[in-house]
């Protein structure tokens, strides 16, 4: 009997301490089994599909790790610009890019090749270029994702929510080349223009479907055509000419909704190219043109010889929400859903998505730059980030 109690008590014990191993070891399994579950998924679906994924799990220990807050001071002789990557702030130096956390800590920094780099930042992703460079950086919020080299500098890019990317540059042969290439760096579609410059490219949201301006002249008169793929054939669903308009940027909405701004009027197409909407200005009166990540755009063109200001806002569905003019030329525009920030001088003003006044800003120095991210206003203020 008195061995028996000893193994009943022993195996009581062993029960115990397994409890205990288990409890210790439980948070270790599960980050082990999460992050063998993100490496399958990286092998199988690609390291673009997964990096918001990935980023949301690598940004943990920034909850840990506080930065310096802001205002967050500037390299100005290096600084280039600064944009949203996400829900982070992205800034672009001379010869590097770095995120920031919403404490002005140091996320994650990269090397770049080129003083005079673009940025075409979507769905928590950037697009890194220079019309002096052939490389293009793909990149996310906490890694180098991949990077593209072609033949010659690349002239205009775009990039889709679900990381496909789209290029163009000039050949010997042709005028444009542009190409498309999925999450795997992997090229999907070709088209060679033989006669035109293509000027901006945009993709829907699932990479599918790619429209471009392509940007010509004929008989002293200047034209644009407005041409519409998707990736399973070179021959353009559509095909658009528009001529004594220059068009320079063109935008693919969440809502398959196509908004092409030229030098003297704006037009809005569905995504077969059937004409939805058309805005006309003043030959040369675009003052600024930008979009949010869903493909709301904001147009501002001058009126009355430029004593005044008109803001029109485009939703993503294609149509205009608010058209209102404000004094003179406002310095810095930006634009998130539903909102709209103007600044002139240190004066900030945040209207809503039909135009009317929502709040004032009176900022610490005159605003150089301004930029939504996660719904907070950010700005450049005398070579330092303020947070609003």
């Amino acid at each position: 009997m008195a061995n028996k109690k000893i193994i009943d008590l022993s195996k009581h014990r062993n029960k115990k301490l397994f409890k205990r191993i288990f409890k210790i070891l439980r948070i270790p399994l599960v980050i082990l089994v999460v992050c063998c579950a993100l490496f399958l998924s990286a092998r199988l679906l690609g390291n673009v599909a997964m990096s918001n994924v990935t980023d949301t799990v690598r940004e943990v220990r920034t909850l840990f790790s506080k930065g310096e807050g802001y205002p967050h001071t500037l390299d100005s002789f290096e600084f280039r610009k600064v944009t949203a990557i996400g829900n982070k702030p992205l800034t672009v130096y001379k010869d590097s890019a770095k995120v920031l956390s919403s404490s002005a800590g140091e996320i994650f920094s990269m090397k770049l090749d080129s003083a005079d780099s673009k940025v075409i930042s979507k769905n928590g992703r950037a697009l890194i270029y220079s019309n002096t460079s052939n490389k293009l950086i793909l990149q996310s919020k906490t890694e180098k994702l991949g990077e593209i080299e072609e033949a010659n500098a690349v002239v205009a890019a775009g990039l889709a929510k679900n990381g496909y990317v789209a290029l163009s540059y000039a050949s010997g042969e042709y005028q444009s080349v542009l190409n498309v290439y999925n999450t795997h760096f992997e090229k999907v579609f070709q088209w060679n223009c033989a006669h035109e410059r293509i000027s901006d490219i945009a993709l829907s949201k699932n990479g599918r479907n790619i429209v471009v301006t392509a940007v010509g002249a004929e008989n002293a008169e200047i034209y644009t055509r407005i041409i519409i793929f998707n990736i399973n054939s070179a021959e353009p669903k559509a095909d658009l000419t528009y001529r004594g308009t220059l068009f320079l940027r063109v935008f693919f909405t969440d809502s398959n909704k196509i908004i092409a701004v030229g030098d003297n009027k704006a037009v809005v197409l569905d995504k077969n190219g059937d004409a939805v909407e058309e805005l006309i200005y003043s030959e040369d009166s675009i003052v600024a043109v930008c979009a949010d990540d869903a493909g709301n755009v904001l147009i501002c063109h001058e009126e009355f010889g430029g004593s005044k200001t008109a803001v029109v806002r485009y939703a993503k569905n294609g149509r205009k929400t608010a058209q209102f003019t404000v004094d003179g030329t406002p310095d810095c525009f930006a634009l998130s859903g539903g909102r709209i920030a103007l600044s002139s001088g240190e004066d900030i003003t945040v209207y809503s998505s039909i135009g009317s006044e929502s709040k004032k800003h009176e900022a610490e120095h005159t605003v150089t730059e301004l930029f939504w991210c996660s719904g907070t206003l950010y700005t450049v203020e005398n070579g330092c980030i303020y947070k609003y």
